[in-house]
């Protein structure tokens, strides 16, 4: 019922969007205002940027330099496979020992671009994370022996710290007739640890906060305007450049595809709505120390899939010139791989400025 009434929302927050305007545009071009002509992309205003939840979306001008902070909070509810949310008892059926209940993520992330000339952006992202999983271990697997890891009832997970270090650049190589395109590239520094313990035990894969691998980070970005909407598309790829981590394994490979629209209502403040999809594959390699095989996080082949989310933003354009942006993100169709993790919804909220 929660996730109806959330596409509902979205459904009438897309059309909202795109019937609000009617009559004159409410944004015009003033060279004695602000330096951008007809055929120019205007930076000054205030949906020049996509939506908070898409990264390395804008170039800037030489000398520009500018620092965000941005928060990721992403919600699961239990488990799914294939395209069908499971409950507990379900996991059970299937010959495991424990199921999860829920999962929360919180990612913490600063970022840093600077502009040495007009066609190239160099960028840097810093992220901290925290992960927090309830399970339940299967009170029959227990009473014969199964594969419970060695819990009874439910218990928890948590683990937090440095996550991996993005470093790149934004090579711009179109902008004209009110439309850019730059190239994305990026390599994910292994910063993060990959070998976080819980009683002489590793963690699930994915409670760990990183890769621990050298990850290529290729992509392309369009950003287009009129008067009235602004518009765009995102394709970004990741690669893990390393057979394994330093713990025995490494991520899939992974791309990500996402487009968004939109509308400025006032000078200062403009909604968007955007669809993400996200497929990746499983695990690869294996844990190199001690680790369970009692829940779907256990095993390699239960990561993965593919995601569309549903995403409608606000951003808000401040008089100092700082950017407030909130967005939210509705899983609309999930494909998991194996036994995996059921997505529940999530937010990315972001102040950005810059100088």
């Amino acid at each position: 019922m929660k996730k109806t009434i959330l596409l509902a929302a979205f459904a009438g927050f897309s059309i909202s969007l795109t019937s609000s305007y009617a009559g004159e545009p409410i944004i015009t071009c003033d060279k004695e205002v602000i330096e951008v002509c007809e055929d120019e992309f205007d930076t000054h205003r205030v949906d020049s940027h996509a939506p908070i939840g898409v990264m390395g979306d804008h170039t800037h001008e030489a000398g520009e330099v500018m620092v965000s902070y941005r928060y990721h909070h992403m919600s699961m509810g239990g488990s799914r496979e294939g395209t069908n949310s499971l409950s507990i008892p379900q996991v059970f059926q299937r010959g495991y020992g424990v199921g999860v209940k829920e999962m929360e993520g919180h990612m913490h992330m600063l970022g840093f671009m600077y502009a040495p000339s007009d066609w190239l952006t160099l960028t840097t992202m810093i992220n901290y994370v925290q992960k927090d999983m309830v399970m339940v271990a299967n009170p029959h697997a227990m009473h014969h022996g199964g594969h419970g890891g060695g819990h009874t009832g439910t218990f928890g997970h948590s683990s937090e710290g440095l996550g991996d270090i993005t470093v790149g650049g934004l090579i711009k190589i179109y902008d004209a007739n009110r439309q850019r395109v730059h190239l994305n590239l990026g390599l994910v520094l292994p910063t993060a640890e990959v070998d976080q313990m819980e009683g002489g035990t590793f963690l699930p894969y994915g409670m760990q906060a990183g890769s621990g691998t050298f990850d290529l980070q290729p992509g392309i970005t369009y950003l287009g305007q009129s008067d009235a909407f602004s518009w765009g598309a995102q394709a970004i790829a990741r690669i893990p450049l390393e057979d394994e981590n330093e713990s025995g394994y490494s991520l899939g490979d992974s791309v990500n595809i996402t487009t968004w629209l939109a509308r400025p209502l006032t000078d200062n403040l403009s909604i968007s709505a955007r669809l993400n999809y996200n497929f990746s594959d499983a695990l690869e390699g294996h844990y190199n120390g001690p680790h369970a095989h009692a829940a779907p996080p256990h095993f390699q082949a239960n990561y993965g899939g593919h995601v569309i989310e549903a995403s409608p933003g606000i951003n808000l354009l401040l008089n100092n010139g700082y950017r407030l942006a909130v967005e939210g993100l509705i899983p609309v169709y999930q494909d998991a791989n194996g036994v995996g993790m059921d997505r529940d919804f999530g937010v990315v909220a972001g102040l950005q400025k810059a100088f």
